[in-house]
């Protein structure tokens, strides 16, 4: 079976009605399990109070209207958004498998509404590995979001005001409007649904412990993949390492594994230009100041306040916390192995290598960058099409084994 139909395959089983499906064909079960994000009160505008729960501290903190036109659809206080506090964590498993002794959790990239992309990654890690996948929905993002964000008429018209109202904008579509409306308002946003993520995974492993996934063991080991801005989330969670849990893990990061100033998302598939341009300004100017305009933002990026929330200010820009940033990943040696792609215009492998492995080469972190002989995009590293099928096929597989086979050893 080629790739391009091991993925229709996947499709069609995963999107059935009902939270458990199995192919006796593919000797796979996905199970789907509800969940709900418990630390969002407190943390997302919009919440009753905002309110460090560690710290017993309360901050004043205003939601402003960005626009008029689009306050009932995009521009709304966070914590309003119900759809991305009760979700589903879903579990991809071998069927010959009763109870998966250890897990991968996957996290995938920036403005992504279904997991469609991730289902053969899961599949083959899953086949190759027998521990279980599990796909985590970032906050805001895959079902965690209304469905009028993804609505092609709606948002084809906030993304052609978008482009007639600035018109130095550049890569506005119907498929970006939402998340670039959303992040040029408030930049910040991609800290504190980094944050609801971060506790939401915390969560997750406290109930994977007390036995919720019938699918995974209580004493599982838990490894990480990310793709993308995933990387960026899955390096901070290893350095953080809350609550020890991991310890033991691996991280596979593809098509990432770079500080979010060393990326280039502009594209019409995750944000436009001007979004992208006044996340980076904002987050350079609250480097530069300590966080001083935000008191909130800066007390949760205090190293003595949140020693585990607090390395995300290392992965903003390059050249900011660079030493502390590199003393960690030298600990987490052996721990981390980046794959990344030659032609990659929006994680290039270039900045893998001088953050992973350091401006001296002087970390011992494995980056693999491959170029594969068929044309590949950051956004689709694999196309879904008859031409070049068997050469898609085995590039795919041996990068499924170099993955597999860190996890194994």
């Amino acid at each position: 079976m080629h790739y391009y139909q091991l993925h229709e395959e996947l499709k069609q089983l995963f999107h059935q009605q009902g939270d458990f499906h199995c192919d006796e064909n593919l000797a796979i079960e996905i199970h789907k399990y509800p969940f709900k994000s418990t630390k969002a009160d407190g943390i997302l505008i919009g919440s009753e109070r905002l309110f460090c729960e560690d710290h017993q501290v309360e901050f004043q903190e205003c939601f402003v209207k960005y626009t008029a036109d689009t306050d009932t659809l995009l521009d709304v206080p966070d914590f309003s958004v119900k759809e991305n506090l009760d979700f589903k964590i879903i579990v991809v498993k071998p069927n010959d498998v009763k109870v998966c002794q250890d897990v991968i959790v996957m996290f995938h990239g920036l403005n992504e509404k279904k997991w469609d992309k991730y289902l053969p990654w899961a599949y083959e890690l899953t086949k190759r590995t027998k521990k279980a996948v599990v796909l985590f929905p970032i906050s805001f993002h895959m079902d965690r979001t209304p469905w009028q964000w993804s609505d092609r008429k709606m948002m084809f018209e906030i993304a052609q005001k978008r482009a007639a109202d600035w018109k130095e904008n550049s890569d506005s579509s119907y498929v970006n409007a939402a998340i670039s409306t959303r992040m040029e308002a408030h930049p910040q946003r991609m800290f504190w649904s980094g944050l609801q993520t971060y506790y939401d995974f915390i969560e997750w492993e406290k109930a994977l412990r007390k036995g919720v996934f019938s699918t995974v063991s209580s004493q599982a080991n838990i490894d990480l993949f990310g793709y993308s801005i995933g990387s960026f989330l899955s390096i901070i969670l290893m350095m953080a390492n809350p609550n020890n849990i991991l310890d033991k893990a691996k991280l596979v990061c593809f098509c990432g594994g770079m500080t979010i100033d060393r990326m280039f998302p502009v594209s019409k598939y995750i944000m436009d230009g001007r979004a992208t341009i006044m996340m980076q300004k904002i987050f350079a100017q609250l480097l530069t100041t300590s966080f001083a305009a935000e008191p909130r933002l800066n007390h949760y990026q205090s190293c003595e306040l949140h020693p585990g929330e607090s390395w995300f200010k290392t992965m903003l820009r390059y050249n900011h916390f660079q030493a502390e940033r590199e003393v960690r990943l030298r600990e987490l040696q052996g721990q981390i192995m980046s794959i990344n792609l030659k032609n990659d215009e929006v994680a290039p492998p270039v900045e893998a290598l001088n953050m992973l492995k350091g401006p001296y080469r002087d970390i011992d972190i494995k980056v693999d960058i491959l170029d594969y002989p068929f044309n590949y995009t950051h956004m689709v590293p694999y196309p879904l099409t008859s031409k070049n099928a068997e050469e898609v096929d085995i590039h795919f597989n041996l990068t499924m084994d170099k993955m597999a086979n860190f996890y194994l050893k």
